[in-house]
């Protein structure tokens, strides 16, 4: 026979014991559940990031992101790091998830997929920590923030990469004794010329080689300082790497008079070079890593006093949930009926841009300048010439059923095979005798070099900054005004290289006007759609 006071600690030890595995069976089940219900509610957004991984080298990465954050999840897991630990609700996840979707619903109103995207992310992180709590959260939180990497962002740093690689070259090549001069990212040398388009900016590199930076930082180290010095150079290390890369790719085909390294070659060589670089990056982190350290003890220590916390009941773990899943069907059911709401059609006038003497419709030439983008509800496509010179219009009109990203693929790159980006930036023009800014870039197609010219009308406006058209279409939606974008763009080859083209549009905007909701004959309401997202193509280099 037991004495009663051992009978009794030993039942004291059995019901902490069982009660932590009881709280993680019902915290998992309801993480789970909720999950199911985020997904569900905001499935476009879903559809929207898987559909750019597929479409878009440049992210193709992100398909990884999910199963290596249930790996870190495992490691951690034998590290000992939820030892101890109990899952406890944290109400203060609310609130946070309250302004998170707050956040997704200006975005998706907006069509600001980034926006969309991370929100999505970060709800999913604040459900479990109002679910798990504050210490199972912190002991897993380089698994959780892992998975902002599955967002496809980082399109802003493609013009600054791709200024770098060009000064890069151009220096490199001066150092070398190569002639050779640049202008607007084309380099001339006696052999032939090279653009460094948008698509040579290394952006797939960098973000690649930061992703598997990050991954060996946690995995491999423990002192904050290797993190830093690795991490900081799988940054540096592609950045530099891309330079070396396309200037190799130059020199090469110098010295070989085009030989090597011209065409596909110079893909097959980068490719090459990018990998060997990976592989560096990966040796250097295997020589340097440091034995993990087991987490059992001080965790354990610093969460033994909240055992009875821990043991949080039933019905309050399933109150917490509940409410999260409220607020997520209340912002996916209001972000769809604003959304409906706003969608109209617009009837144009037909031609709905009127030119006068002596600019006159001639026969229609290749399009394939203009980005690939979703078919426009109505579409208005001619050429003109006056005294020699040819402008290009593109008119395509958008009733607001479904999210646009307008200006090229999901990679921020051209969607034509045969033009590269080499510029880009905000211009003046005069539009309907009106001073207003255009997004001026500039595009080339082996020596051909073409100035094109976008702007976009929305909510009775015209715009070109795409964060402003973005502001106005949520505006629009949340009002219950309508959410049609009619998106315009003439183009024109350079006869003079920064002269040429600009000169034969602004005569050509002198003697356009183009009709605006003003001028239109009716507005009619549509059948009610739900945002779609639509897929984009990814570009080749050049």
């Amino acid at each position: 026979m037991r004495p009663p006071e051992a009978l009794a600690a030993s039942e004291r030890e059995s019901s902490i014991g069982e009660n932590p595995v009881k709280a993680w069976r019902v915290s998992i089940l309801l993480l789970v559940v909720s999950y199911g219900v985020v997904l569900v509610s905001f499935r476009r957004t879903l559809e929207a990031m898987v559909q750019t991984w597929y479409g878009s080298r440049t992210y193709s990465h992100c398909f990884l992101i999910v199963p290596l954050s249930g790996f870190l999840v495992w490691v951690w897991v034998r590290r000992g790091r939820l030892s101890g630990l109990t899952p406890t609700v944290n109400h203060w996840g609310l609130p946070l998830i309250g302004l998170l979707a707050a956040v997704w619903m200006g975005g998706t109103l907006a069509e600001a997929r980034v926006v969309q995207e991370f929100a999505l992310v970060s709800i999913l992180i604040a459900l479990a920590w109002t679910i798990m709590g504050t210490g199972v959260i912190r002991a897993m939180a380089v698994p959780l923030f892992f998975l902002y990497f599955s967002v496809p962002f980082g399109t802003s740093l493609i013009k600054p990469l791709q200024e770098f690689t060009a000064w890069f070259v151009i220096h490199a090549l001066t150092v070398s004794n190569v002639p050779a001069v640049m202008e607007n990212h084309v380099i001339s040398l006696p052999s032939g010329t090279w653009t460094v388009a948008a698509a040579c900016s290394g952006i797939r590199f960098l973000l690649s080689s930061v992703v598997l930076g990050t991954l060996f930082c946690f995995l491999l180290f423990r002192s904050l300082w290797r993190r830093v010095i690795f991490l900081c150079a799988s940054i540096v290390t592609p950045i530099v790497g891309n330079g070396l890369r396309a200037y190799g790719t130059v020199l090469l085909a110098y010295l070989t008079n085009n030989r090597l390294a011209a065409g596909i070659d110079h893909v097959v060589y980068g490719a090459a070079f990018s990998v060997f670089i990976q592989l560096l990056l990966i040796i250097v982190a295997l020589r340097w890593q440091e034995k993990p350290v087991q987490a059992n003890g001080a965790i354990s220590e610093r969460n033994s006093s909240n055992t009875k916390q821990s043991s949080t009941k039933l019905f309050t773990l399933c109150l917490a949930a509940s409410a999260a899943c409220v607020v997520i069907l209340g912002a996916s059911s209001t972000t769809s009926h604003l959304w409906n709401r706003a969608v109209q059609s617009t009837s144009w006038l037909d031609p709905p841009v009127a030119i006068t003497s002596p600019w006159e419709e001639t026969s229609g030439r290749d399009m394939s300048w203009l980005a690939q983008r979703q078919k426009a509800d109505q579409e208005f496509a001619r050429s003109y010439r006056s005294q020699g010179r040819l402008v290009d219009l593109d008119w395509a009109m958008y009733s607001g059923q479904h999210e646009l990203e307008f200006g090229g693929s999901p990679d921020g790159l051209p969607d034509s095979n045969s033009w590269v980006l080499a510029n880009g930036g905000l211009a003046t023009a005069v539009v309907n005798g009106q001073r207003m800014n255009v997004y001026a870039s500039t595009m080339r197609s082996g020596r051909v070099s073409r100035i094109v010219w976008t702007w976009y009308w929305v909510a009775g406006e015209f715009v070109a900054d795409r964060a402003k058209l973005k502001l106005k279409l949520a505006r629009a939606r949340w009002k219950g005004e309508s959410a049609g974008v009619i998106a315009i763009s003439i183009g024109a080859d350079e006869e003079i290289v920064g002269t040429g083209g600009e000169l034969a549009m602004r005569d050509f905007l002198r003697h356009a006007f183009f009709t605006t909701a003003n001028q239109t004959r009716e507005t009619t309401r549509q059948t009610k759609v739900d945002p779609r997202s639509h897929k984009d193509g990814d570009s080749g280099t050049s």
